[in-house]
């Protein structure tokens, strides 16, 4: 599977900073900002790519372009509590008008603080948000957890109140990393 130059030869992830300086998410966070959208917002060099595909295309294009792709972004995200969703829009690219289709996402930036990334179907998020999660580290719900610890999901929720769980809350639901279930197994609260 080709990563798209997002993983080093070493096989250690990239942080989303470093991502976004080398050019494999681009951020637009200060656009997102203007229509409402709180949190860091970035798109996947794929991503961009199917939004601006030739070089030539003029400013004011890319720019409607991108507006389209937030508020139909925007317009999907107040309809669902997911952590990620698939959404599509049309843009104008030389004269056609295609219907495209993205993913976007939320999850935990390098600081563990929620953070949207918009990508291509066939994108991992995982791999695109490099070191925001260990390899393997996958974000779990309320209820995975609850399970796990054979708690109530109310319980877990207080938890997380009180700050004795990790947690990002993601659309109004709470994901916790697998890495902080497996440190509560071990270590407890």
């Amino acid at each position: 599977m080709e990563v798209w130059g997002l993983v080093d030869p070493d096989q250690r992830r990239k942080t989303r900073r470093d991502a976004i300086d080398d050019g494999d998410l681009i951020e637009i966070t200060r656009m997102a900002r203007e229509i409402g959208i709180v949190y860091p917002l970035a798109v996947s060099a794929r991503a961009a790519q199917c939004m601006v595909p030739y070089p030539n295309i003029p400013q004011e294009t890319v720019t409607e372009n991108l507006w389209d792709i937030l508020h139909a972004f925007r317009e999907n995200a107040m309809r669902t509590t997911d952590c990620e969703f698939e959404f599509q829009v049309s843009v104008y690219l030389n004269g056609l008008v295609p219907t495209l289709t993205f993913r976007a996402t939320i999850s935990p930036d390098d600081d563990g603080k929620p953070a949207i990334t918009i990508m291509m179907p066939d994108e991992d998020w995982e791999t695109i948000t490099g070191g925001a999660a260990a390899v393997g580290d996958v974000m779990l719900t309320v209820d995975d957890v609850a399970e796990a610890l054979n708690f109530p999901p109310r319980r877990i929720r207080e938890f997380i109140r009180e700050h004795k769980i990790h947690a990002v809350n993601c659309g109004g639901d709470w994901r916790i990393k697998r890495s902080e279930l497996e440190r509560l197994m071990n270590e407890g609260f």
